[in-house]
């Protein structure tokens, strides 16, 4: 049995290796299924997206697109958490559509839309969508998303994990 300051250490040592990726990208608002979405003021106009990090996926970053996200607060049990999602195109990638298809795992609740279609985006262009999510339980719980891009010539799906310290 792992003594609970060790297991607390080891959780706290993965969490900082999952969450170590950063990256910037810019969006002036993009239409989904004919809405033009725009985050609220404050996630809206955030001065850089240095504190973005990269969502965890077996493509790695040679992916045709790559997941990011932001949380404004930590996540804690009972609480709703808006978590903004930024998913960032290959430069010069003609993309049909792409849908990005939320799953929550045990012990979490999307209670915003499960997804989201973006028609014939621009190339290389970056697509923002925030998603709410509440904690049943305490712990590392895991938030999903897939991405499935439609090109004239293929349809490629990535799978995407976000990791979630939830508190008490």
């Amino acid at each position: 049995m792992m003594r609970p300051t060790l297991a607390l250490s080891l959780l706290a040592l993965t969490a900082g290796a999952l969450l170590g990726g950063c990256g910037r990208g810019a969006d002036s608002g993009q239409t989904v299924r004919g809405h033009t979405t725009r985050l609220g003021a404050a996630a809206a106009a955030p001065s850089t997206d240095a504190d973005l990090v990269s969502a965890v996926s077996s493509a790695g970053a040679t992916g045709l697109v790559s997941l990011k996200f932001r949380m404004l607060q930590p996540p804690q049990v009972g609480q709703p958490l808006r978590i903004e999602l930024v998913v960032m195109q290959q430069p010069g990638l003609d993309i049909d559509s792409l849908l990005v298809s939320i799953q929550a795992g045990d012990g979490l609740a999307v209670e915003s839309d499960h997804s989201f279609e973006f028609q014939s985006p621009a190339a290389g262009a970056t697509q923002r969508v925030a998603v709410t999510v509440r904690a049943g339980q305490a712990g590392l719980l895991n938030l999903g998303a897939t991405v499935l891009i439609d090109t004239a010539n293929a349809s490629v799906t990535r799978s995407f994990s976000i990791p979630l310290i939830v508190a008490p």
